[in-house]
Protein backbone atom coordinates (compact mmCIF):
# COMPACT_ATOMS: atom_id res chain seq x y z
CA UNK A 1 0.00 0.00 0.00
CA UNK A 2 1.29 3.08 -0.95
CA UNK A 3 2.61 6.10 1.81
CA UNK A 4 1.05 9.37 1.96
CA UNK A 5 3.69 11.56 3.87
CA UNK A 6 3.70 14.67 1.57
CA UNK A 7 0.73 14.54 -0.20
CA UNK A 8 -3.23 14.26 0.65
CA UNK A 9 -4.08 10.17 0.59
CA UNK A 10 -7.04 9.64 -1.91
CA UNK A 11 -9.75 9.32 1.19
CA UNK A 12 -8.51 12.72 2.28
CA UNK A 13 -9.46 14.56 -1.21
CA UNK A 14 -12.72 15.83 -1.64
CA UNK A 15 -14.78 13.92 -3.70
CA UNK A 16 -17.15 15.18 -6.42
CA UNK A 17 -20.49 15.09 -4.76
CA UNK A 18 -18.81 17.61 -2.11
CA UNK A 19 -16.95 19.59 -4.78
CA UNK A 20 -19.39 22.51 -3.70
CA UNK A 21 -18.47 22.61 0.29
CA UNK A 22 -16.28 24.92 0.85
CA UNK A 23 -14.84 26.84 4.09
CA UNK A 24 -17.06 30.14 4.73
CA UNK A 25 -18.19 32.43 7.81
CA UNK A 26 -21.99 31.77 7.27
CA UNK A 27 -22.36 28.58 8.84
CA UNK A 28 -26.27 27.60 8.45
CA UNK A 29 -25.14 28.19 4.85
CA UNK A 30 -22.74 25.80 4.54
CA UNK A 31 -25.12 23.91 6.61
CA UNK A 32 -27.91 23.99 4.03
CA UNK A 33 -25.51 23.00 1.08
CA UNK A 34 -23.66 20.03 3.10
CA UNK A 35 -27.54 19.09 3.65
CA UNK A 36 -27.79 19.15 -0.14
CA UNK A 37 -24.87 17.56 -1.44
CA UNK A 38 -25.56 14.69 0.65
CA UNK A 39 -28.83 13.92 -0.56
CA UNK A 40 -27.43 13.80 -3.97
CA UNK A 41 -24.31 11.48 -2.89
CA UNK A 42 -26.88 9.11 -0.83
CA UNK A 43 -28.95 8.80 -4.23
CA UNK A 44 -25.77 8.26 -6.06
CA UNK A 45 -24.91 5.01 -3.50
CA UNK A 46 -28.24 3.95 -3.90
CA UNK A 47 -28.13 3.50 -7.65
CA UNK A 48 -25.35 1.16 -7.56
CA UNK A 49 -26.32 -0.35 -4.09
CA UNK A 50 -26.47 -4.35 -3.96
CA UNK A 51 -29.97 -6.00 -3.96
CA UNK A 52 -29.39 -7.42 -0.55
CA UNK A 53 -29.03 -3.70 0.75
CA UNK A 54 -31.85 -1.98 -0.97
CA UNK A 55 -34.30 -2.92 -3.87
CA UNK A 56 -34.95 -1.34 -7.28
CA UNK A 57 -37.59 -0.32 -6.48
CA UNK A 58 -36.62 1.47 -3.17
CA UNK A 59 -33.79 3.10 -5.35
CA UNK A 60 -36.86 4.63 -7.63
CA UNK A 61 -38.49 6.15 -4.42
CA UNK A 62 -35.67 7.88 -3.47
CA UNK A 63 -36.68 7.87 0.24
CA UNK A 64 -33.20 7.39 2.04
CA UNK A 65 -31.88 10.90 0.44
CA UNK A 66 -34.93 12.31 0.83
CA UNK A 67 -34.79 11.32 4.74
CA UNK A 68 -31.78 12.57 4.99
CA UNK A 69 -32.90 15.88 7.55
CA UNK A 70 -30.51 19.05 7.94
CA UNK A 71 -30.91 18.68 11.65
CA UNK A 72 -28.15 15.65 11.89
CA UNK A 73 -25.82 18.25 9.59
CA UNK A 74 -26.40 20.93 12.49
CA UNK A 75 -24.81 18.11 15.25
CA UNK A 76 -21.88 17.58 13.59
CA UNK A 77 -19.99 14.86 12.89
CA UNK A 78 -21.32 12.77 16.08
CA UNK A 79 -24.98 12.60 13.54
CA UNK A 80 -23.09 13.13 10.39
CA UNK A 81 -22.32 9.70 10.53
CA UNK A 82 -22.11 7.84 6.82
CA UNK A 83 -22.18 11.16 5.31
CA UNK A 84 -18.97 11.58 6.81
CA UNK A 85 -15.52 11.82 4.70
CA UNK A 86 -12.32 13.48 5.52
CA UNK A 87 -12.45 15.51 2.19
CA UNK A 88 -15.21 18.31 4.47
CA UNK A 89 -13.92 17.53 7.77
CA UNK A 90 -12.42 21.05 7.96
CA UNK A 91 -16.22 22.52 7.15
CA UNK A 92 -17.29 20.02 9.86
CA UNK A 93 -15.28 21.52 12.23
CA UNK A 94 -16.55 24.49 11.77
CA UNK A 95 -19.83 22.86 12.12
CA UNK A 96 -18.45 21.51 15.12
CA UNK A 97 -17.69 24.73 16.49
CA UNK A 98 -21.36 26.60 16.39
CA UNK A 99 -22.64 23.42 18.52
CA UNK A 100 -23.78 24.53 22.12
CA UNK A 101 -21.95 21.74 23.75
CA UNK A 102 -18.37 22.67 22.37
CA UNK A 103 -19.19 26.70 22.62
CA UNK A 104 -20.37 26.25 26.40
CA UNK A 105 -16.57 24.55 27.06
CA UNK A 106 -14.83 27.10 24.73
CA UNK A 107 -16.29 29.42 26.59
CA UNK A 108 -15.08 27.95 29.76
CA UNK A 109 -11.41 27.85 28.39
CA UNK A 110 -11.11 31.34 27.08
CA UNK A 111 -13.07 33.18 30.28
CA UNK A 112 -9.46 33.77 31.83
CA UNK A 113 -8.29 35.68 28.90
CA UNK A 114 -7.92 39.15 28.39
CA UNK A 115 -9.15 41.03 25.17
CA UNK A 116 -5.70 41.03 23.08
CA UNK A 117 -5.64 37.01 23.25
CA UNK A 118 -10.06 36.56 22.68
CA UNK A 119 -9.43 39.52 19.42
CA UNK A 120 -6.09 37.29 18.21
CA UNK A 121 -7.92 33.75 18.20
CA UNK A 122 -11.60 35.43 16.72
CA UNK A 123 -8.82 36.85 13.82
CA UNK A 124 -7.45 33.14 13.52
CA UNK A 125 -11.01 31.57 12.63
CA UNK A 126 -11.82 34.55 10.68
CA UNK A 127 -8.67 33.98 7.90
CA UNK A 128 -8.89 30.59 8.41
CA UNK A 129 -12.86 30.75 7.05
CA UNK A 130 -11.96 32.95 4.35
CA UNK A 131 -9.02 30.70 3.42
CA UNK A 132 -6.55 33.04 4.03
CA UNK A 133 -4.18 29.80 5.34
CA UNK A 134 -0.65 31.36 6.13
CA UNK A 135 -2.85 34.44 8.01
CA UNK A 136 -4.90 31.86 9.89
CA UNK A 137 -1.36 29.51 10.99
CA UNK A 138 0.37 32.83 12.25
CA UNK A 139 -3.35 33.81 14.42
CA UNK A 140 -3.63 30.09 15.62
CA UNK A 141 -0.21 30.38 16.45
CA UNK A 142 -0.12 32.98 18.61
CA UNK A 143 -3.65 32.36 20.13
CA UNK A 144 -1.32 28.99 21.53
CA UNK A 145 0.98 30.95 23.11
CA UNK A 146 -2.01 32.90 24.98
CA UNK A 147 -3.73 29.54 25.69
CA UNK A 148 -2.29 26.50 25.05
CA UNK A 149 -5.24 24.68 27.05
CA UNK A 150 -7.80 25.25 24.19
CA UNK A 151 -7.91 22.32 22.58
CA UNK A 152 -9.83 23.69 19.60
CA UNK A 153 -6.97 25.50 18.80
CA UNK A 154 -4.68 22.46 17.98
CA UNK A 155 -7.61 20.75 16.35
CA UNK A 156 -7.80 23.51 14.16
CA UNK A 157 -4.08 23.79 13.42
CA UNK A 158 -3.91 20.18 12.86
CA UNK A 159 -6.55 20.61 10.15
CA UNK A 160 -4.23 23.23 8.58
CA UNK A 161 -1.12 21.07 8.79
CA UNK A 162 -2.86 18.15 7.64
CA UNK A 163 -4.86 19.66 4.40
CA UNK A 164 -3.14 22.80 3.47
CA UNK A 165 0.20 23.20 4.19
CA UNK A 166 0.45 19.03 4.18
CA UNK A 167 3.42 18.59 6.74
CA UNK A 168 1.61 15.27 8.31
CA UNK A 169 3.98 14.98 10.96
CA UNK A 170 3.49 18.52 12.56
CA UNK A 171 -0.77 17.71 11.99
CA UNK A 172 0.23 14.90 13.87
CA UNK A 173 2.17 16.34 16.64
CA UNK A 174 -1.05 18.91 16.86
CA UNK A 175 -4.10 16.21 16.89
CA UNK A 176 -1.69 14.65 19.89
CA UNK A 177 -2.19 17.88 21.58
CA UNK A 178 -5.76 18.65 21.02
CA UNK A 179 -6.57 14.97 22.27
CA UNK A 180 -4.33 15.44 25.68
CA UNK A 181 -6.20 19.04 26.50
CA UNK A 182 -9.87 17.79 25.47
CA UNK A 183 -9.32 14.77 28.27
CA UNK A 184 -10.80 16.62 31.14
CA UNK A 185 -13.16 18.15 29.05
CA UNK A 186 -14.97 15.70 26.63
CA UNK A 187 -14.29 12.59 25.80
CA UNK A 188 -16.15 12.90 22.81
CA UNK A 189 -13.78 15.48 21.57
CA UNK A 190 -10.62 13.25 22.76
CA UNK A 191 -12.34 10.97 20.00
CA UNK A 192 -12.52 13.75 17.53
CA UNK A 193 -9.30 13.99 17.45
CA UNK A 194 -8.18 10.32 17.96
CA UNK A 195 -9.14 9.59 14.68
CA UNK A 196 -7.05 12.65 13.37
CA UNK A 197 -4.14 11.17 14.77
CA UNK A 198 -5.55 7.70 13.66
CA UNK A 199 -5.72 8.72 10.07
CA UNK A 200 -2.32 10.04 10.35
CA UNK A 201 -0.76 7.09 11.37
CA UNK A 202 -2.21 5.34 8.49
CA UNK A 203 -1.07 7.65 5.62
CA UNK A 204 2.41 6.71 6.59
CA UNK A 205 1.47 3.12 6.59
CA UNK A 206 1.02 2.01 10.38
CA UNK A 207 -2.33 0.70 10.04
CA UNK A 208 -1.50 -1.35 13.81
CA UNK A 209 -1.15 1.90 15.32
CA UNK A 210 -3.80 3.62 13.30
CA UNK A 211 -6.30 0.13 14.73
CA UNK A 212 -5.00 0.75 17.92
CA UNK A 213 -5.36 5.12 18.29
CA UNK A 214 -8.86 4.04 16.69
CA UNK A 215 -9.85 1.50 19.21
CA UNK A 216 -9.56 4.34 22.13
CA UNK A 217 -11.34 6.88 20.69
CA UNK A 218 -14.04 3.85 20.38
CA UNK A 219 -13.88 3.05 23.77
CA UNK A 220 -14.06 6.82 24.98
CA UNK A 221 -17.34 7.54 23.16
CA UNK A 222 -18.79 3.84 22.16
CA UNK A 223 -22.08 5.51 20.47
CA UNK A 224 -19.68 7.35 18.10
CA UNK A 225 -20.40 5.59 14.86
CA UNK A 226 -17.70 7.51 12.38
CA UNK A 227 -15.07 5.93 15.35
CA UNK A 228 -16.50 2.07 15.21
CA UNK A 229 -16.59 2.36 11.03
CA UNK A 230 -12.98 3.27 10.97
CA UNK A 231 -11.94 1.12 13.51
CA UNK A 232 -13.56 -1.56 11.19
CA UNK A 233 -11.89 -0.40 8.08
CA UNK A 234 -8.49 -0.50 9.50
CA UNK A 235 -8.73 -3.80 10.85
CA UNK A 236 -10.30 -4.69 7.78
CA UNK A 237 -6.57 -3.92 6.14
CA UNK A 238 -5.16 -6.06 8.79
CA UNK A 239 -7.63 -9.03 8.14
CA UNK A 240 -9.09 -8.87 11.66
CA UNK A 241 -12.07 -10.01 10.54
CA UNK A 242 -14.02 -10.64 13.36
CA UNK A 243 -13.37 -7.18 15.11
CA UNK A 244 -13.82 -5.30 11.54
CA UNK A 245 -17.23 -6.88 11.28
CA UNK A 246 -18.27 -6.64 14.92
CA UNK A 247 -17.13 -2.56 14.59
CA UNK A 248 -19.32 -2.78 11.05
CA UNK A 249 -22.32 -3.94 12.32
CA UNK A 250 -22.70 -1.97 15.04
CA UNK A 251 -21.95 1.10 13.12
CA UNK A 252 -24.63 0.05 10.43
CA UNK A 253 -26.94 -0.42 13.53
CA UNK A 254 -26.08 3.79 14.68
CA UNK A 255 -26.91 4.03 10.70
CA UNK A 256 -27.73 2.01 8.03
CA UNK A 257 -26.31 4.16 5.35
CA UNK A 258 -23.09 3.05 6.09
CA UNK A 259 -24.01 0.04 4.26
CA UNK A 260 -23.92 1.94 0.99
CA UNK A 261 -20.66 3.46 2.40
CA UNK A 262 -19.19 -0.23 3.02
CA UNK A 263 -20.40 -1.72 -0.14
CA UNK A 264 -18.18 0.72 -2.14
CA UNK A 265 -15.33 0.86 0.46
CA UNK A 266 -11.94 0.04 -0.94
CA UNK A 267 -10.62 -0.70 2.18
CA UNK A 268 -12.77 -3.54 3.12
CA UNK A 269 -11.99 -5.25 -0.14
CA UNK A 270 -9.22 -7.80 2.42
CA UNK A 271 -12.78 -9.02 4.21
CA UNK A 272 -15.06 -8.57 1.06
CA UNK A 273 -16.83 -12.14 1.31
CA UNK A 274 -17.22 -11.48 5.00
CA UNK A 275 -18.45 -8.08 4.53
CA UNK A 276 -21.20 -9.04 1.95
CA UNK A 277 -22.34 -11.66 4.47
CA UNK A 278 -22.89 -9.32 6.56
CA UNK A 279 -25.51 -7.81 4.52
CA UNK A 280 -26.73 -11.04 3.92
CA UNK A 281 -27.24 -11.65 7.84
CA UNK A 282 -28.53 -8.49 8.48
CA UNK A 283 -31.24 -8.99 6.27
CA UNK A 284 -32.22 -12.01 6.98
CA UNK A 285 -32.78 -11.53 10.75
CA UNK A 286 -34.04 -8.09 9.88
CA UNK A 287 -36.97 -10.25 6.95
CA UNK A 288 -37.64 -12.82 10.44
CA UNK A 289 -38.58 -9.35 12.31
CA UNK A 290 -40.43 -7.67 9.96
CA UNK A 291 -42.42 -11.19 9.21
CA UNK A 292 -42.84 -11.94 13.16
CA UNK A 293 -44.18 -8.22 13.52
CA UNK A 294 -46.35 -8.40 10.52
CA UNK A 295 -47.87 -11.91 11.19
CA UNK A 296 -48.92 -10.76 14.84
CA UNK A 297 -50.24 -7.37 13.19
CA UNK A 298 -52.34 -9.30 10.93
CA UNK A 299 -53.80 -11.64 13.01
CA UNK A 300 -54.82 -8.87 15.91
CA UNK A 301 -56.45 -7.01 12.44
CA UNK A 302 -58.79 -10.13 11.71
CA UNK A 303 -59.68 -9.86 15.10
CA UNK A 304 -60.70 -6.36 14.96
CA UNK A 305 -61.94 -6.46 11.93
CA UNK A 306 -64.63 -9.36 13.06
CA UNK A 307 -65.56 -6.99 15.66
CA UNK A 308 -65.99 -3.64 14.19
CA UNK A 309 -68.00 -5.87 10.85
CA UNK A 310 -70.32 -7.02 14.18
CA UNK A 311 -71.05 -3.72 15.55
CA UNK A 312 -71.87 -1.87 11.82
CA UNK A 313 -75.17 -4.80 12.03
CA UNK A 314 -75.83 -3.60 15.72
CA UNK A 315 -78.29 -0.59 15.94
CA UNK A 316 -76.99 0.92 18.94
CA UNK A 317 -73.86 2.51 17.93
CA UNK A 318 -72.74 3.94 14.20
CA UNK A 319 -69.71 2.09 13.69
CA UNK A 320 -68.91 4.10 10.47
CA UNK A 321 -66.34 5.83 11.78
CA UNK A 322 -64.26 2.52 13.12
CA UNK A 323 -64.95 0.91 9.79
CA UNK A 324 -62.90 3.72 8.56
CA UNK A 325 -60.55 3.39 10.64
CA UNK A 326 -60.36 -0.53 10.65
CA UNK A 327 -59.65 0.13 6.47
CA UNK A 328 -57.18 2.27 6.66
CA UNK A 329 -55.03 0.11 8.95
CA UNK A 330 -56.35 -2.66 6.85
CA UNK A 331 -54.12 -0.71 3.65
CA UNK A 332 -51.25 -0.07 5.39
CA UNK A 333 -50.78 -3.82 6.49
CA UNK A 334 -51.14 -4.44 2.94
CA UNK A 335 -48.88 -2.31 2.13
CA UNK A 336 -45.95 -3.66 4.47
CA UNK A 337 -46.91 -6.60 3.19
CA UNK A 338 -46.32 -5.78 -0.16
CA UNK A 339 -42.61 -3.99 1.03
CA UNK A 340 -41.74 -7.41 2.32
CA UNK A 341 -42.03 -8.68 -1.17
CA UNK A 342 -38.95 -7.29 -2.33
CA UNK A 343 -36.54 -8.66 0.12
CA UNK A 344 -33.65 -5.90 0.99
CA UNK A 345 -32.27 -4.95 4.35
CA UNK A 346 -33.58 -1.34 4.12
CA UNK A 347 -37.21 -2.64 3.12
CA UNK A 348 -37.28 -4.58 5.88
CA UNK A 349 -36.29 -1.42 7.87
CA UNK A 350 -38.55 0.37 6.74
CA UNK A 351 -41.60 -2.11 7.92
CA UNK A 352 -40.02 -3.17 11.69
CA UNK A 353 -39.10 0.71 12.88
CA UNK A 354 -41.61 2.60 10.78
CA UNK A 355 -44.35 0.77 9.61
CA UNK A 356 -45.33 -1.60 11.97
CA UNK A 357 -45.07 0.73 14.60
CA UNK A 358 -47.14 2.94 12.81
CA UNK A 359 -50.23 0.36 12.54
CA UNK A 360 -49.79 -0.65 15.70
CA UNK A 361 -50.71 2.73 16.91
CA UNK A 362 -53.54 2.83 14.47
CA UNK A 363 -54.80 -0.69 15.92
CA UNK A 364 -54.36 0.64 19.78
CA UNK A 365 -56.04 3.92 18.46
CA UNK A 366 -59.36 2.53 17.44
CA UNK A 367 -59.62 -0.12 20.11
CA UNK A 368 -59.12 2.73 22.26
CA UNK A 369 -61.88 4.68 20.65
CA UNK A 370 -64.07 1.76 20.77
CA UNK A 371 -64.16 1.13 24.00
CA UNK A 372 -64.82 4.61 25.33
CA UNK A 373 -67.88 4.47 22.75
CA UNK A 374 -68.96 1.37 24.08
CA UNK A 375 -68.03 2.35 27.73
CA UNK A 376 -69.77 5.59 27.02
CA UNK A 377 -73.04 3.80 26.06
CA UNK A 378 -72.73 0.90 29.44
CA UNK A 379 -72.68 3.99 31.03
CA UNK A 380 -75.45 5.75 29.75
CA UNK A 381 -77.91 2.51 29.80
CA UNK A 382 -76.71 1.87 33.66
CA UNK A 383 -78.33 5.39 34.40
CA UNK A 384 -80.92 4.95 32.73
CA UNK A 385 -81.50 1.72 34.66
CA UNK A 386 -81.01 3.21 38.01
CA UNK A 387 -83.39 5.91 37.13
CA UNK A 388 -86.05 4.46 36.12
CA UNK A 389 -86.35 1.58 38.92
CA UNK A 390 -86.30 4.23 41.37
CA UNK A 391 -88.88 6.03 39.62
CA UNK A 392 -90.62 3.27 39.70
CA UNK A 393 -89.97 2.28 43.10
CA UNK A 394 -91.42 5.96 44.21
CA UNK A 395 -95.16 6.15 44.06
CA UNK A 396 -94.99 10.10 45.25
CA UNK A 397 -95.21 11.05 41.74
CA UNK A 398 -98.28 8.68 40.91
CA UNK A 399 -99.80 10.37 44.13
CA UNK A 400 -99.40 13.50 43.02
CA UNK A 401 -101.03 12.95 39.71
CA UNK A 402 -103.83 11.42 41.63
CA UNK A 403 -104.74 14.06 44.06
CA UNK A 404 -103.87 16.74 41.30
CA UNK A 405 -106.29 14.86 38.95
CA UNK A 406 -108.89 15.16 41.68
CA UNK A 407 -108.56 19.06 42.15
CA UNK A 408 -108.54 19.64 38.47
CA UNK A 409 -111.85 17.63 38.25
CA UNK A 410 -113.15 19.20 40.94
CA UNK A 411 -112.59 22.76 39.35
CA UNK A 412 -114.25 21.23 36.06
CA UNK A 413 -117.03 19.84 37.75
CA UNK A 414 -118.01 22.92 39.76
CA UNK A 415 -119.05 24.98 36.74
CA UNK A 416 -121.64 22.63 36.18
CA UNK A 417 -123.21 23.59 39.49
CA UNK A 418 -126.99 25.26 38.86
CA UNK A 419 -126.37 28.82 40.68
CA UNK A 420 -124.28 31.71 40.71
CA UNK A 421 -123.50 31.28 44.58
CA UNK A 422 -123.31 27.14 44.30
CA UNK A 423 -120.45 27.78 41.02
CA UNK A 424 -118.67 30.43 43.23
CA UNK A 425 -118.85 28.55 46.12
CA UNK A 426 -117.39 25.58 44.59
CA UNK A 427 -114.69 27.69 42.40
CA UNK A 428 -113.62 28.83 46.13
CA UNK A 429 -112.98 25.76 47.61
CA UNK A 430 -112.43 23.46 44.38
CA UNK A 431 -109.19 25.94 44.29
CA UNK A 432 -108.14 24.40 47.30
CA UNK A 433 -105.99 21.24 47.46
CA UNK A 434 -106.32 19.72 50.65
CA UNK A 435 -110.30 20.82 50.83
CA UNK A 436 -110.96 19.45 47.56
CA UNK A 437 -109.56 16.07 48.20
CA UNK A 438 -111.37 15.54 51.37
CA UNK A 439 -114.75 17.46 49.29
CA UNK A 440 -114.15 14.56 46.29
CA UNK A 441 -113.65 11.66 48.08
CA UNK A 442 -116.87 12.64 50.33
CA UNK A 443 -118.71 12.82 47.13
CA UNK A 444 -117.39 9.72 45.77
CA UNK A 445 -118.59 7.83 48.70
CA UNK A 446 -121.62 9.20 49.38
CA UNK A 447 -121.83 8.60 45.49
CA UNK A 448 -121.33 4.57 45.67
CA UNK A 449 -123.19 4.22 49.11
CA UNK A 450 -126.31 5.68 47.25
CA UNK A 451 -126.56 8.76 49.24
CA UNK A 452 -128.61 11.92 47.70
CA UNK A 453 -126.75 14.31 45.73
CA UNK A 454 -126.77 17.16 44.19
CA UNK A 455 -127.29 16.56 40.21
CA UNK A 456 -123.93 18.91 40.02
CA UNK A 457 -122.03 16.33 42.37
CA UNK A 458 -123.52 13.55 40.68
CA UNK A 459 -121.59 14.57 37.52
CA UNK A 460 -118.75 15.28 39.79
CA UNK A 461 -118.82 11.90 41.55
CA UNK A 462 -119.24 10.28 37.54
CA UNK A 463 -116.05 12.02 36.48
CA UNK A 464 -114.03 11.12 39.38
CA UNK A 465 -114.95 7.71 38.74
CA UNK A 466 -113.82 7.61 35.45
CA UNK A 467 -110.97 9.38 36.51
CA UNK A 468 -109.54 7.25 39.08
CA UNK A 469 -109.89 4.15 36.57
CA UNK A 470 -108.14 6.17 34.17
CA UNK A 471 -105.52 6.63 36.83
CA UNK A 472 -104.70 3.40 37.60
CA UNK A 473 -105.17 2.30 34.20
CA UNK A 474 -102.06 4.86 33.71
CA UNK A 475 -100.32 3.33 36.56
CA UNK A 476 -100.51 -0.02 35.67
CA UNK A 477 -99.36 0.96 32.24
CA UNK A 478 -96.50 3.12 33.62
CA UNK A 479 -95.25 0.30 35.59
CA UNK A 480 -95.28 -2.27 32.46
CA UNK A 481 -93.61 0.55 30.15
CA UNK A 482 -90.51 1.17 33.00
CA UNK A 483 -90.17 -2.29 33.43
CA UNK A 484 -89.75 -2.89 29.59
CA UNK A 485 -87.51 -0.01 29.68
CA UNK A 486 -85.27 -1.44 32.01
CA UNK A 487 -84.97 -4.76 30.50
CA UNK A 488 -83.95 -3.15 27.33
CA UNK A 489 -81.17 -0.92 28.71
CA UNK A 490 -80.04 -4.14 31.02
CA UNK A 491 -80.14 -6.07 27.35
CA UNK A 492 -78.18 -3.03 25.66
CA UNK A 493 -75.56 -2.62 28.70
CA UNK A 494 -75.15 -6.41 28.96
CA UNK A 495 -74.96 -6.36 24.86
CA UNK A 496 -71.86 -3.40 25.11
CA UNK A 497 -70.47 -5.10 27.90
CA UNK A 498 -70.04 -8.62 25.24
CA UNK A 499 -67.73 -6.32 23.00
CA UNK A 500 -65.82 -4.58 25.82
CA UNK A 501 -64.85 -7.73 26.59
CA UNK A 502 -63.57 -9.22 23.44
CA UNK A 503 -62.00 -5.64 22.98
CA UNK A 504 -59.78 -6.51 26.05
CA UNK A 505 -58.18 -9.42 24.79
CA UNK A 506 -56.12 -6.88 21.93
Amino acid sequence: MPLFYEKLAPWEQRKEHYSMIQLGKDVKEQTEVLNQQTKAMIAAQLASAKAVIASQERIAEGIDAVAYGVERVEQGISELKSAFEWGISEVVWQIEQNRTVLKDILEILMAPLDTQARERRKRAEEAYANGWIEDAEEEFLASEQLNRFDFSIHMSLGMIYLFHIIDKRKALAYFEKAAKYARPKSSFHVSYALLYKALIHFDMGNAEEAERVSSEAVELSPDFAEALYQNAQYNAQLSNVKKSVVNLEKAIRSDRLYCLKADKDELFDPIRSEVDALFERLRNEEGKKAADSLAKLSERQKALVSVVDDLSKEKFIDASPFAESSYEAERKLKTANAKTSRNSYFDFMDVTEHMAPTIRTRQADLVSDLQKALEEIVHSAEKTVSEKIEEDQNPFFKILFVLAGIQIVMIIGSFFNAGISGILLHAIFSAIPIFSHIVGIKIIYTYLAGGKLSASDNNIARLLIVYFCVAVLFCIFNKISVKREVAQHKSLQQHAAIYLKRLNTF
